[in-house]
């Protein structure tokens, strides 16, 4: 398929702020194979020293800002610390018909519209790996006063439950580790010009390789038992190919598992892989009991 044929996807980095997200961009566009764009945002801040209009941020009045509002020509707005920021609708739509995947790296009540009101969206929340790291990260910058770092930190541990919003999280505890990790997302999402598998799919190779070879009487009892099963792993289960739809369980839980808090090398690491099955089996309420059992309270 070439490059005209293919059709790009807004791709939305976001996560509290401090948590890195320019850096980690940075080194993913590095990358031409990756096919990213970056989406310059409108926003009614100040330039900071070294910004240019049009290329860092479109700088904007307030008044010219509430218009692009009215008119609908962002794809999502938000207020952050006495500021209005936006992503312009038209440049994303144009850049995603040439097969571009349009970075968005906005705040996360901004991220929040995307994800709610946009279809075409792969959504990535970056963590800080410890809200020590984020204030450190915060306060390195040396270009705010205290009661806004401080407002910033407040407003981070505000935003961080909503992660579970996202398709996928990612901790940026190192820059190499974090940027492996997303880079493996878009070539799993088939986002990118990589022809290899990815670390996902090596990971679910593993999984279905350590099934088939110790997990054989857990399949039978599974088989025996689907009338009993939770709801949800009925369905998982229903086209009762149990080693395949248990691999697929399996494997969504111990990638987005090793996203957050693992490296990227545990993906490729049989062993490892042999340790997180054997552990997540054990952890999953397969029949549902803890569920009954807290309706009787």
């Amino acid at each position: 398929m070439s490059q005209q044929e293919k059709k790009g996807k807004i791709v939305v980095i976001s996560g509290p702020s401090g948590v890195g997200k320019g850096t980690i961009n940075s080194r993913l566009f590095e990358d031409p194979k990756l096919r990213l764009v970056y989406s310059v945002s409108m926003t009614t801040r100040k330039p900071r020293p070294g910004e240019v209009n049009g290329v860092n941020y479109f700088f904007a009045s307030p008044e010219e800002f509430e218009q692009a509002v009215e008119k609908n020509e962002l794809i999502e707005h938000a207020n952050f610390i006495g500021n209005s920021y936006g992503t312009p609708r038209k440049p994303v739509i144009e850049q995603i018909h040439n097969g571009k995947n349009v970075v968005l790296e906005i705040e996360v009540e901004g991220a929040t519209q995307v994800i709610k009101k946009e279809k075409n969206v792969l959504s990535i929340f970056l963590m800080p790996p410890s809200f020590y790291d984020l204030q450190s990260r915060i306060m390195s910058r040396g270009t705010e006063p205290d009661n806004i770092i401080k407002e910033r930190l407040t407003k981070s541990l505000m935003e961080i439950p909503l992660k579970d919003n996202y398709q996928y999280v990612v901790v940026n505890d190192t820059v190499d580790n974090s940027v492996a990790k997303i880079k493996d997302i878009l070539i799993k999402e088939r986002l990118t010009d990589y022809h290899e598998i990815s670390g996902y799919e090596k990971l679910i190779k593993d999984v279905r390789e350590i099934i088939d070879k110790d997990y054989r009487l857990f399949v039978e009892i599974l088989k025996e038992n689907l009338d009993k099963l939770a709801p949800e792993y009925q369905k998982a289960f229903a086209n009762g190919d149990i080693p395949a739809s248990l691999t697929q369980v399996l494997g969504e839980k111990i990638y987005r598992y090793i996203l957050e808090y693992g490296q990227f090398s545990d993906l490729t690491n049989y062993k490892k892989v042999q340790v997180l099955v054997n552990t997540a089996i054990l952890n999953i309420d397969f029949f549902g009991v803890k569920n009954d059992e807290s309706k009787k309270f």
